[in-house]
């Protein structure tokens, strides 16, 4: 009779394990980064006095959402990161294309005006932002979005004389920005995402630290009565804070 030989069990193949962009340590110091902003703005007029101030912390809480950003981006997949790229892109599209409209109205108000060949009646093309590239950056597009909204609303251009062309506009701009502050988004665009995550963190840890030692100087240790908002800021509440 012949052997009949079994094959040996394959087991089935490990699930990849998803690593998040921040190890535990880090996250640590992200949360306490979160509670030590919350503690500031409780006490804004108190951080005031040692120059922390709300456009400050609106930097540092920039830094701290450019981290949840990135952990939501690491653990998302891919199609849906192009997806949300893609969707930024066709908005800035619309938008520039829409600023550009702008322009062309501009150009066509100074050439008609233009024609008798008197200068005091001339319509001049300052602040329309002639040959800039309107979309070199995110921060950029905004700005310059702003500035020619706000030129279309002065100089009553042609197709731009009613309130709904220009409303149209700002819609497209309102599109593009969606639910983050212009301020913000410049931080963002500027310094924040250049960096790397060592880079980031580092900000973050700074600008933490600089709350951290305000409150120190705010709230001295020797007083006991100082110990609960001491507490708050996440620094020891019986001695001084170290470097």
């Amino acid at each position: 009779m012949p052997e009949t030989t079994t094959a040996p069990a394959t087991s089935a193949p490990a699930t990849p394990r998803t690593r998040g962009y921040f190890n535990q340590s880090q996250i640590d110091d992200l949360e306490l980064a979160d509670t030590v902003i919350a503690a500031a703005r409780g006490h804004a007029a108190e951080m005031e006095e040692q120059d922390i101030t709300a456009v400050w912390l609106d930097g540092f809480e920039a830094a701290l959402q450019e981290s949840r950003n990135r952990s939501t981006a690491a653990g998302q997949d891919g199609d849906e990161s192009k997806q949300a790229t893609a969707a930024a892109a066709k908005a800035a599209k619309k938008l520039t294309t829409a600023l550009q409209k702008i322009q062309s109205s501009a150009k066509q108000k100074h050439k008609m005006l233009a024609e008798d060949g008197d200068p005091t009646t001339n319509f001049p093309l300052d602040g329309y932002l002639i040959g800039i590239r309107l979309d070199a950056s995110r921060s950029a597009l905004l700005q310059n979005a702003a500035t020619l909204i706000t030129r279309a609303k002065a100089d009553s251009l042609p197709g731009f004389k009613t309130a709904p062309k220009i409303t149209a506009v700002e819609a497209l701009l309102a599109d593009y920005t969606g639910e983050k502050g212009d301020q913000a988004e410049a931080i963002r665009d500027k310094e924040l995402s250049r960096l790397d995550r060592d880079g980031l963190l580092h900000v973050i840890n700074s600008r933490r630290a600089a709350v951290q030692h305000a409150a120190d100087a705010l709230w001295p240790a020797a007083d006991e009565a100082t110990r609960p908002i001491r507490k708050t800021f996440g620094i020891p509440q019986t001695r001084a804070m170290g470097v």
